[in-house]
């Protein structure tokens, strides 16, 4: 699949008027990452807007006694890195591929170009900018506040937001893992939590992989503890 295909594929690409298409198209960098490799370091200058063409990275920060906090997963067709971009200050996270994906990374200067020429683009980076605060909010309320299986199926539910994550299938081939990297949990109890969430229909399991089964109920879980 070459540039113009990958793109494409993506509302903001597809809102652009030609002669910026054609500017992103010959400036993209499409770069494959191995699961457990770094997309981007945290203190370094902010290159590129980071998109996700096939795969999953996660937002994430580390102290020097190796203790982490994960800010967010991005699943294919989520873009992140925006804030930083604009106000081109070094990276505050790292951005890790918990497996291997393929990357669409859109120089710093092109993404300026297009934010002071396109207004569409402009509308795009708004809203993401908006929804991406809401979800950080969110982030921050469910540790504080709910239990470790609520926690698990918001993290879970995070994945499938219409505006920051649009391709997002029914199928997350998730392992127990993957979440617990998201989440900061153990594996065991994220198995735990994943369990009960199959109990009550949620979701169901299969090997490496989840099925969610009620989206609405799974967005709504624990929710009343708040």
């Amino acid at each position: 699949m070459n540039n113009t295909e990958q793109l494409g594929k993506h509302d903001w690409f597809a809102a652009l008027s030609p002669a910026h298409q054609s500017l992103v198209q010959s400036t993209v960098v499409v770069q494959r990452f191995a699961a457990g490799t770094f997309v981007a370091h945290r203190g370094q200058l902010s290159q590129y807007w980071i998109g996700v063409h096939s795969g999953l990275i996660k937002l994430a920060v580390y102290s020097v006694e190796g203790r982490g906090a994960t800010f967010s997963g991005v699943p294919e067709g989520g873009w992140c890195g925006e804030g930083s971009v604009i106000k081109r200050e070094l990276r505050r996270y790292d951005v890790i591929a918990l497996r291997d994906s393929e990357i669409m990374l859109v120089p710093a200067e092109i993404f300026h170009t297009l934010l002071a020429q396109s207004l569409p683009f402009t509308a795009f980076v708004i809203r993401q900018l908006n929804e991406r605060m809401g979800q950080f909010i969110a982030m921050i309320q469910n540790e504080r506040l709910l239990g470790v299986d609520a926690q698990v199926a918001q993290a879970i539910a995070q994945l499938f937001h219409p505006m920051l994550y649009p391709r997002t299938s029914k199928v997350l081939e998730l392992s127990q893992e993957e979440i617990g990297m998201l989440t900061g949990l153990s594996r065991q109890r994220v198995n735990q939590a994943l369990q009960h969430l199959a109990e009550l229909k949620l979701i169901n399991l299969s090997y490496q992989s989840i099925r969610v089964v009620d989206l609405p109920g799974l967005r709504g879980f624990g929710l009343a503890e708040l």
